[in-house]
């Protein structure tokens, strides 16, 4: 789903990771070679993906309980991002198992397409278009 304008520096960012994320499931269908694989995911977190994690938690978890929104979308976010990080740092440990990064990459996925579908059109509904402006600012400010 393409966002107003106020929300494209995330949009953008979970529309590249899923792009990511197809191409590293892919590799996985295709039985490539699991040390490649698993290198490649786990510098996708470390350069990529743990930035914008950070970010989230950052900015975009303290904008949303600033505006009162729902709690349940709020813990649902926290825990896919603990589990994220849990996946990343057993990766990091020289797993080699196609399961570990099918389990990593497709959280990955559900999680940014979650975000997109149901939290940003939430957002869109519930929180001014000026403020989302401002969240999207500071959000580029970090990710870059």
């Amino acid at each position: 789903m393409e966002h107003s304008r106020s929300l494209q520096v995330l949009s953008w960012q979970h529309k590249e990771d899923r792009l990511k994320c197809r191409e590293f499931l892919r590799d996985i269908q295709q039985q490539r070679d699991k040390s490649t694989i698993r290198q490649r995911i786990v510098q996708f977190w470390k350069n990529e993906l743990q930035k914008h994690v950070d970010a989230e938690e950052a900015i975009l978890f303290p904008f949303l309980q600033k505006h009162q929104f729902s709690y349940n979308y709020i813990n649902v976010l926290k825990r896919e991002h603990d589990t994220i990080r849990l996946l990343a740092e057993r990766l990091s440990r020289n797993d080699e198992d196609y399961y570990l990064y099918k389990a990593f990459i497709k959280l990955v996925d559900q999680h940014s397409h979650f975000e997109d579908e149901i939290i940003f059109r939430k957002m869109e509904e519930d929180i001014p278009q000026h403020e989302l402006s401002q969240l999207n600012v500071s959000m580029a400010a970090v990710t870059k």
